[in-house]
């Protein structure tokens, strides 16, 4: 990478700087995304569990497991929208 002051220049710290920033918005959206599914995943499965007759101790599991993603997605929703909003200023 071309050391330079001027920002905005083509090879400048401060373009590769944005891009590395937008490169991790992404890589968080993305791992946001995947939390999202995993999360919708357990939800249809507890479901499906209601419907059968599973253990007490498997359907806790479940619950907990699914809280622990929910509390990590907050969290990480969190973080990515304070690192937006610090880009803006």
């Amino acid at each position: 990478m071309e050391l330079s002051t001027a920002q905005g220049e083509p090879g400048s710290v401060a373009e590769g700087v944005d891009q590395s920033v937008h490169d991790a918005l992404t890589d968080l959206s993305v791992y946001a995304l995947t939390l999202d599914r995993e999360r919708h995943r357990l939800d249809d499965r507890l479901l499906e569990l209601v419907e059968v007759e599973s253990s007490v101790a498997e359907r806790r599991a479940l619950l907990r497991e699914r809280d622990e993603i929910a509390d990590e997605l907050t969290a990480l929703r969190r973080a990515i929208r304070a690192l937006r909003e610090q880009l803006r200023q």
